[in-house]
């Protein structure tokens, strides 16, 4: 028990998808990594259901339909810039190692966290109470309630 209380952080992920919440957890990893002097990788995972964000109501036949390969790269250019700029500026100021990462979904958002972070040897998870999802539980959010009930290290979750 004794050796569980001072472990060390060094490889920590925080998983986010634009909230305010997670962007606030990203912060807060960024502070964690700071303080175990870790690299902290950033990690959004891009949803199936994203080509639908992207549908036009009305086909024109003069606009050519962008394929789901284009409407994935426009998210990840508009995630690198609205979102991972930021957080690699504070990342940066407090002179944390830092590497972003998009994944498509492939099972589950759940699923792809824990995946990923087993393949990575992450030996902490962050991620904020609620995100972007549209039902919003009581007191965590289904992707933050899952990633803790399956995690295989420790989650930091944050309001």
């Amino acid at each position: 028990m004794r050796s569980e209380m001072h472990m060390k952080f060094d490889k920590i992920m925080v998983a986010i998808d634009g909230s305010e919440e997670s962007m606030h957890a990203a912060n807060r990893a960024i502070g964690v990594a700071k303080r175990y002097d870790a690299k902290l990788t950033v990690l959004t995972v891009l949803p199936q259901e994203l080509r639908y964000d992207y549908e036009i109501d009305q086909v024109d036949p003069e606009i050519p339909m962008t394929p789901v390969k284009g409407v994935v790269e426009l998210s990840r250019m508009e995630i690198e810039a609205k979102w991972f700029r930021a957080i690699k500026k504070n990342a940066s100021a407090s002179n944390v190692r830092i590497e972003t990462e998009i994944i498509m979904e492939k099972k589950s958002v759940v699923s792809d966290i824990i995946e990923y972070s087993k393949k990575q040897s992450i030996n902490l998870i962050v991620i904020g109470t609620k995100g972007k999802t549209g039902l919003r539980r009581l007191l965590l959010g289904s992707v933050s309630q899952g990633v803790l009930a399956y995690a295989h290290c420790p989650v930091l979750l944050v309001r």
